[in-house]
C-alpha cells in the first residue's frame, strides 16, 4: 500500500472529519480521489453536500472566506477545493485586513465544512500556524526508479494484467523515470492491452511514441546531443505540458555529469567510474544503457559548459515555479535554450 493509500485510508477512517485537508503536489488522481473520499463523508454525515472549486490564481482574494462563512440552504455538507492555495495565500498575507478575516474564520471551523487545499510545495507562512495545526496534511512523496517500478508492477497485478519487470523498468526508462508521466503513460497502456490483459515493449513504444508527452524525451535527447537547433524545432512545433517535471529532469541529468567529472578528477579510472554509474538509478535521461547516457553528454559538454548549462536551469527552474501562466513557463523554456546557442563551451 501507498503512502498516498494510507493517508486516504486513514482520513476516510476518522471519527471525525477534519476542517482542513492539505495536499502538498500536483498529482491530478490523487487530489480526485481525496476529493471522493470527502465526498462520501459529508454525504454520509449530512446526506447531501455542495461543492465549490477555486483557483488561488483566478479568483479574487476574498473567496475562500466567503466560502467558509456560508450556511447551506438546507441540512448539508460544504466541500470547498483550492487549488494553488500558495497563491491566495501570499494575497490574504500581503492584506492585514484581509489576514485578520481569515485568521478569525480559520481559527473557527464550522463542522459541516471542508477545505481541501492544494500547494505545490510545503512553504505556508506561520501566520496560518492556526491552518496547519487543524489540518491533516499529505506531501506527494516523489519516488525513485525501483519505488516507481514496484508500484507500476503492484497496480498491474490488482488490475490483472500479466507485464514483467523489464517492460516495466523500460516503460519508467522511456518515462525519464518521473512517476506522474510514468503513471499515466501505464494508464494509458491498461485501456491500449484491455482485451488481452498483457504489456509487452513493443506496446510501450507504440503507446508512447503517440503521445505528445514523447516529446519531452525526444527534447532531453537533443539536448544531451547539444542539438540546440532541434530542442528549438520541437519546442516551435509541439507543447511542452509540465514545464517544471521537464526542466527538473534536465538538472538531475547535467548534475550526474558533474559528477562524473568529480569522480575522474578525483583520480578514479573509467572502469571504476562505469561500476558506480552502473548501479545508479536512470536519473531524467531515457535511453536504455547507462554507458549511452553518460558518453553522450561528457562528449558534447565540457566541465564548463555542463556548470554554465546547471547555472541557467537553476534559474529558469525558480523561473516556471514562480509563475502558473503555462504559455509564459514554455517562454522561458525557449528563452533557456536560445541563450545555450550562445555558449560555446
Amino acid at each position: 500500500m501507498s503512502h498516498f493509500d494510507i493517508f486516504n485510508k486513514k482520513l476516510a477512517e476518522l471519527k471525525k472529519s477534519p476542517p482542513y485537508v492539505i495536499y502538498v503536489g500536483d498529482n491530478n488522481g490523487e487530489i480526485e480521489r481525496l476529493l471522493i473520499t470527502l465526498r462520501k463523508r459529508l454525504e454520509n454525515e449530512f446526506g447531501s453536500l455542495d461543492e465549490v472549486h477555486l483557483s488561488g490564481l483566478d479568483n479574487e482574494i476574498s473567496s475562500w472566506h466567503g466560502e467558509l462563512l456560508t450556511m447551506p440552504m438546507f441540512p448539508s455538507g460544504r466541500l470547498i477545493l483550492i487549488r494553488h492555495a500558495e497563491s491566495l495565500l501570499k494575497k490574504i498575507d500581503a492584506t492585514p485586513k484581509a489576514l485578520g478575516n481569515y485568521l478569525h474564520a480559520i481559527e473557527n471551523p464550522t463542522d459541516f465544512t471542508i477545505s481541501l487545499l492544494q500547494f505545490r510545495e510545503n512553504k505556508i507562512s506561520k501566520k496560518f500556524k492556526a491552518l496547519e495545526d487543524l489540518a491533516l496534511t499529505y506531501e506527494e512523496t516523489q519516488l525513485g526508479f525501483a519505488e516507481i517500478v514496484n508500484e507500476i508492477a503492484e497496480r498491474a497485478a490488482q488490475f490483472g494484467y500479466k507485464i514483467t519487470t523489464d517492460t516495466i523498468e523500460y516503460l519508467v526508462e522511456k518515462c525519464a523515470a518521473q512517476q506522474k508521466i510514468a503513471f499515466s503513460a501505464f494508464d494509458r497502456l491498461l485501456t491500449f492491452r484491455l482485451h488481452e490483459k498483457e504489456i509487452r515493449i513493443e506496446d510501450i513504444d507504440e503507446v508512447i511514441s503517440q503521445s505528445e508527452s514523447n516529446q519531452h524525451f525526444k527534447l532531453i535527447d537533443a539536448t544531451a546531443h547539444r542539438e540546440i537547433n532541434e530542442c528549438l524545432h520541437i519546442l516551435e512545433t509541439h507543447t511542452i505540458d509540465e514545464v517544471e517535471l521537464f526542466v527538473a529532469a534536465l538538472i538531475r541529468l547535467f548534475s550526474e555529469a558533474l559528477r562524473f567529472h568529480y569522480y575522474k578528477n578525483s583520480g578514479m579510472d573509467l572502469t571504476e567510474i562505469g561500476k558506480i554509474i552502473g548501479t545508479r538509478p536512470i536519473s531524467g535521461y531515457p535511453l536504455k544503457k547507462s554507458a549511452e547516457r553518460w558518453s553522450t553528454l561528457v562528449q558534447k559538454y565540457n566541465p564548463d559548459g555542463i556548470r554554465f548549462v546547471m547555472d541557467a536551469l537553476v534559474r529558469a527552474d525558480r523561473m516556471v515555479k514562480s509563475t502558473g501562466d503555462a504559455a509564459m513557463k514554455r517562454v522561458l523554456l525557449t528563452s533557456f535554450y536560445l541563450m545555450l546557442v550562445k555558449n560555446k563551451n
